[in-house]
């Protein structure tokens, strides 16, 4: 198994994403911890782009709900908003913590 590694920028931007809790739930007042979505357009199986576009999202909402991203992104889309919409979103709470 090949060990990815990820520069401390990347690791301390995660961590962010990760305190923020999931940006999805965020959006009806609830608070639940996240894992890191990264967005993908166009980048070919198995490659991430770069690591600031990624947004953070509970399981459910990431990977194991009928309303994850992973189970339907179309679904996802049309109910919570474009990965755009929630990385902008993201991006602006992250600019408030300074």
């Amino acid at each position: 198994k090949q060990k990815i590694m990820v520069s401390k920028n990347e690791k301390k931007h995660y961590e962010k994403l990760a305190q923020l809790g999931c940006i999805v739930c965020k959006q009806y007042d609830i608070e639940t911890p996240a894992e890191i979505h990264h967005i993908k357009n166009h980048t070919g199986m198995g490659r991430k782009e770069c690591y600031k576009r990624s947004i953070p999202l509970c399981m459910y909402h990431h990977r194991i709900g009928k309303e994850a991203y992973h189970h339907s992104p179309k679904s996802f889309t049309d109910k919570h908003g474009t990965q755009e919409y929630l990385l902008a979103k993201t991006l602006e709470l992250l600019k408030g913590q300074g």
